[in-house]
């Protein structure tokens, strides 16, 4: 089954909106594709629910929960130096590469997006992926 990591941005979208991160989510949800995931990804998952979005924090925590539920969650370590400084989108690049991920689907257009592909991971934005999902 194709392995995917979707950074934080991709769940709060797809978990607050409509649109195609939605329906990532929803694809997700549905198993069809299998996800990779962190701690890390949960908790600022969680975290932001909560801070930025007023989700109750009991909602957030049992969305977490059913994301790990149906994910691969992996421990990053820190050893992925990709982007300079001792920035979280390196852990978030850990978390692809530990998972196997063939993508890791993101909106960050500073720090993911402009690496393209890292190791065996491509880093591609929600439109991207949802059409070669669907192909």
């Amino acid at each position: 089954m194709l392995k995917v990591c979707l950074d934080t941005n991709v769940w709060i979208s797809g978990l607050a909106f409509s649109g195609v991160p939605a329906e990532i989510v929803s694809l997700a949800f549905n198993r069809k594709f299998q996800v990779v995931t962190s701690s890390l990804i949960l908790e600022e998952l969680n975290r932001n629910l909560v801070k930025k979005f007023d989700v109750n924090p009991k909602r957030a925590k049992h969305l977490c929960f059913r994301i790990a539920q149906i994910a691969d969650v992996y421990e990053p370590k820190g050893t992925i130096h990709a982007i300079a400084g001792n920035h979280s989108d390196n852990l978030v690049l850990e978390t692809a590469i530990l998972g196997r991920a063939k993508y890791l689907v993101t909106g960050d257009k500073e720090h993911l997006l402009p690496l393209k592909v890292f190791k065996h991971v491509k880093i591609v934005e929600p439109g991207t992926f949802l059409l070669r999902l669907k192909n």
